[in-house]
Formats: C-alpha cells, structure tokens, sequence
C-alpha cells in the first residue's frame, strides 16, 4: 500500500532518502529535477520552513514535494519518478503529494505560496485553481550555441570571496529588491552556493567602476549535462548604474567566460514579461528552450491536524 509522509524541518537521515531520489533522476534526466534554491535548503538542512512530503510504495521512493521558504513567503516544487508507474498514476501521485505540502503549509501558518511546474498544462492549472493558487509568473529558459560572435568591451574580473562577498550582496539585493528567489540573500545564502562543486570564482565576473561594483555576471558549468552547459546564473546591474549598456556587456563577458572553458552551449533563465530582457537575449543569439509557469496565492492559516501527517493512497 502506497502512503505519504510529511516532515517539517527534516534532520539529515529523514533528507538523505530525499537527496538520492533527486540525484538518481537528475542522473537519468541529464539535469536536477529541483531549482538550487530548494535543492540547497535540501541537502544542508538550512531552510527554517522546509516541509518534505514523500510517497512511497514500500520501501520506494515515488515522488517529492517540497517547500522552502523565499524572499516573500515560500516555494514549492514537486518531482515524480515517472518510470516508476503509468504516466496517469504519476499524474496523480504527484497531484497528491502538492496537495498534501500545500496543506502543511498553511497549518503552519499559511502565506504566500508559489508552486513552480515545467510547462503549462491543464491538470496544472486545474490543480491550482483547487489549492487557491493562480497563474502569476513564466520562466524562459533560453539558449544559444557558442562562441559568440562578439566578445565583451569591459574589463571584468574574478569574485573575491574574501573582499567581496558583502558588497556583492549589497549589490544583488538591491538589484533583485523584491524578487522571491534572488532578492534578501545573506552571507549564508552565498555560502551555500559557494561550497558547491560546480563554483568557480573564475567564472564569477565583477565589473567595477570607481572602485565599486557596479555589475556582475555568474557563470555556473552543469557537468552533468552532456554536452556541458555553461549557464548565466545570475546577472545584474546595480541600479545606481543602469542606463550605461552594461547588461548587454556583462552577458557578453559571461558568454566568453563560458565559452573560454570549451563549452558551446549556454542557457540562461528570465521571466517571459520582462521584455527587456527577453529582447536583449534575444538579439544576442537566445532562443527560448523550454518555459516553467509559477502559480501563486496566499493560503489562509488552517487548523492543525489532529491526526498524523501520513496515510495510505
């Protein structure tokens, strides 16, 4: 008999089951079915509002559906092992396992919840409209095959743990004022992402004026990809210095630091309504690969259970 389990605040044997699943996926799939900032809380433990909900069928994993906290409230996402069952009974274990995170989030307390998905289908949109949520943001992944023809007419240089991880931060969080996954970051945010294998302060690219930082362009090489995919993880102007041109430049230097390691393919993400990036990444080569759709609301605080937070299905 199938059941699910839910754990608030999971100690590091109750993640460990979690954090095999979604690498044996990613290895089948090429790439990590969880976005960094869920994939991170997972694996560290650091999220103060992580909720696990897992369905097993015996002693197998079947689905995940996480929620992590976020600039404005939290983010859920949910993975499924398709090639576990037929594709209308992972449909609804999925469904199942959403519903139930959705559920512990609001006896916890409620607020703003977004659920991310790969596409946009009917049963998502169905689904959401059930749990409260509605459509609010899309999520272009976009690539484009490299060299670039042009190359960056700034000098940029290489992160500096050290010496720059304050003013970076001041930085970032100015440009992404607001933003649910990459605004109000904290020393331990970037620390996070620094201890990963995948970080390179050479593909960290600072472009400074008067000594300041005025904008940035992170690289991040997926290795697991093949061929390898050299992404732009996060770029920004500070906005004390837009108007200049530098966002076409900084993704210039990202593309040679990328393209400098031997990799050919870059991707990035941007949100489908800011034309103006979408424009200028357009006009640079990208074309949208695939497109992830946010839904959105805020949940109302409901009752706690009264009986335990697993059951059969």
């Amino acid at each position: 008999m199938r059941r699910i389990e839910v754990v608030r605040h999971p100690v590091a044997d109750e993640r460990q089951p979690i954090v095999d699943f979604v690498q044996r996926l990613g290895d089948r799939l090429g790439h990590r079915p969880l976005s960094d900032h869920l994939w991170l809380d997972l694996v560290a433990g650091a999220g103060d509002g992580l909720i696990a909900v897992t369905v097993w069928d015996g002693d197998r994993l079947l689905a995940v559906a996480q929620a992590s906290g976020a600039n404005d409230g939290a983010t859920l996402e949910m993975v499924v092992d398709d090639a576990a069952t037929e594709p209308a009974d992972a449909i609804r274990i999925g469904h199942d396992a959403v519903e139930t995170a959705v559920d512990a989030y609001a006896r916890d307390g409620g607020g703003r919840l977004t659920w991310w998905v790969d596409g946009s289908g009917d049963e998502h949109a169905d689904l959401a409209a059930v749990l409260g949520l509605a459509p609010q943001r899309a999520l272009h992944e976009m690539r484009r095959p490299l060299p670039h023809q042009d190359r960056s007419a700034i000098v940029t240089r290489a992160f500096d743990p050290r010496t720059d991880a304050e003013e970076w931060l001041a930085v970032n969080n100015r440009a992404f004022a607001g933003h649910a996954e990459q605004g109000g970051w904290t020393l331990q945010t970037l620390a996070l992402r620094m201890a990963e294998d995948w970080f390179d302060p050479e593909g960290f690219r600072i472009h400074e004026i008067d000594g300041t930082i005025a904008g940035f362009c992170w690289t991040k090489i997926h290795t697991e990809s093949q061929p390898e995919i050299g992404e732009i993880y996060v770029i920004a102007v500070d906005p004390a210095f837009h108007g200049r041109g530098l966002g076409r430049q900084l993704t210039l230097a990202g593309l040679d630091s990328i393209s400098d390691r031997g990799v050919t393919i870059a991707n990035l993400y941007v949100d489908a309504g800011n034309t103006a990036a979408v424009n200028l990444y357009t006009r640079l080569g990208f074309d949208v690969h695939r497109t992830r759709t946010a839904f959105a609301g805020t949940l109302e605080r409901r009752a706690p259970a009264t009986t335990a937070p697993h059951g059969g299905i």
